[in-house]
């Protein structure tokens, strides 16, 4: 009965070492990232090529990419780049962090909150306009019941005179139903 003993002491040990260590990983295991695309300029001017855009999470830089194309940074199509943010839970511990963004080290005039798994269209300027921040709000998805958050960002519509155009993003919910993408068109000018 001893032996038995001394045997599965040092079992039960390990195994209670290794429960908890997998605990405390979890614990700090990082959200999924969000990513942005979009058009980017400087004093009202479009982004040359090579200009730096970093996206910041409690004034940590999480995120980068380089303009490619004039005026524009990411894009929509399945292998194109886009500016990836990423963040842990640890930025979560005052409620849904803000993400900042920098355009060659100098502020951006907008901001967006850091929505896990969302793909967000958001034009970035540096000069020439008032803070924007994009508001999320919370819609009804088809026959689900759930709310899902949305990032609603004010795209200008070139050479119109009226207000810009809402792009929604819809955000992936938690439980395991596909989300259904939402899409507004630009009026034809």
């Amino acid at each position: 009965m001893t032996i038995k003993c001394t045997i599965w002491m040092p079992v039960l040990l390990m195994a209670g070492i290794c429960i908890a260590v997998c605990g405390v990983v979890s614990a700090a295991s990082p959200q999924l990232p969000c990513e942005f695309y979009g058009a980017a300029s400087v004093q009202g001017t479009p982004a040359v090529v090579g200009t730096v855009i970093t996206a910041y999470v409690n004034g940590i830089p999480q995120g980068r990419i380089t303009v490619t194309e004039t005026g524009k940074f990411g894009g929509t199509g399945t292998f194109d780049e886009r500016l990836i943010v990423m963040s842990g839970e640890n930025d979560f511990a005052d409620g849904v962090p803000t993400i900042t963004f920098r355009i060659n080290e100098q502020n951006a005039d907008q901001t967006a909150p850091y929505q896990p798994g969302a793909s967000t269209q958001l034009n970035l300027s540096v000069g020439g306009q008032t803070a924007v921040t994009a508001p999320v709000e919370a819609v009804a998805q088809g026959n689900n019941s759930t709310q899902v958050p949305v990032i609603v960002a004010q795209i200008p519509v070139e050479g119109q005179a009226s207000p810009p155009v809402p792009v929604v993003t819809p955000v992936q919910n938690q439980s395991s139903q596909p989300v259904q993408a939402v899409n507004a068109s630009a009026p034809a000018q």
